[in-house]
């Protein structure tokens, strides 16, 4: 009975999942193949080609790339190497992890009007950059000092009976343990790289500069004009771009675990 009640109390759920993200996911194939949200007739790859022939598209995917493969690396060893040093030297200071967490409670209009105020001669690139590490760059090291805190502490004492310094037992022990730990960080700070639009569309509007000018920018600019075959091609496009590297990202985390486990 327990278990069935479970299962009721999940239902709802489910199907808000359903409809709200997996019907319209599966629209997106559909309309990608179309001529139009008003010509629903078959175009083929048609779309597809217009897509990639397109200035904006393309200046997008390249920003959107480049901004990626710089923002989440460098969050991501700027989270591992503060949650080290906390947990080395300020375990005992709460004060220091609250203060890192607090961005990420600020709503992004605060954000916004501070960066205004104070840093507003900054390049686009750079302050959208600066304020994607300070706005989530304390979600990871929350997440990641929980995991540092859950490393057997026998296995650390056993390894430094063996004679390995603090950067041998960072990088052989403590990191392969919390390497599952680390792969749901990466994946969730590329989810949040892609959420830094709000904070471009609320300094620059849906036109910003063209080195900020970005998938989501793109998407956007085509929904207010109900272009719906482009909008899920390049959804579909994107898709299968993240699905690749968190797919790659999962494969190097499974061989580190299975070393470890």
């Amino acid at each position: 009975m327990k278990r069935k009640r479970e299962v009721l109390l999940l239902i709802p759920s489910f199907l808000g999942f359903f409809i709200f993200f997996i019907i319209p996911f599966l629209y997106s194939f559909y309309y990608a193949f179309t001529r139009s949200a008003f010509d629903m007739t078959w175009a083929g790859f048609d779309n597809f080609k217009i897509l990639f022939g397109s200035e904006y598209f393309r200046l997008a995917l390249k920003n959107t790339i480049a901004f990626t493969i710089i923002s989440v690396p460098l969050i991501m060893v700027l989270s591992v190497v503060i949650s080290l040093l906390i947990v080395q030297f300020l375990f005992q200071t709460p004060l220091v992890k609250n203060a890192f967490f607090l961005p990420v409670l600020l709503p992004s209009a605060t954000i916004v009007m501070v960066w205004q105020a104070y840093f507003s001669n900054i390049t686009p690139f750079a302050s959208l950059l600066v304020m994607f590490l300070w706005k989530y760059m304390g979600l990871n090291i929350m997440l990641i000092l929980t995991a540092l805190a859950g490393v057997d502490k026998n296995m650390l004492e056993a390894a430094r009976i063996d004679g390995a310094g603090l950067l041998r037992l960072t990088w052989s022990v403590t990191l392969p343990n919390i390497s599952p730990l680390l792969f749901f960080t990466f994946i969730l700070s590329m989810v949040n790289s892609l959420k830094i639009y709000r904070e471009s569309y609320l300094l620059w509007g849906t036109h910003p500069d063209t080195k900020v000018y970005m998938l989501q920018n793109y998407l956007n600019n085509h929904f207010a004009k109900l272009n719906y075959q482009n909008i899920s091609t390049a959804a579909i496009l994107f898709f299968v771009v993240i699905y690749l590297i968190v797919a790659i990202v999962f494969r190097l985390e499974k061989k580190a675990s299975e070393q470890i486990w």
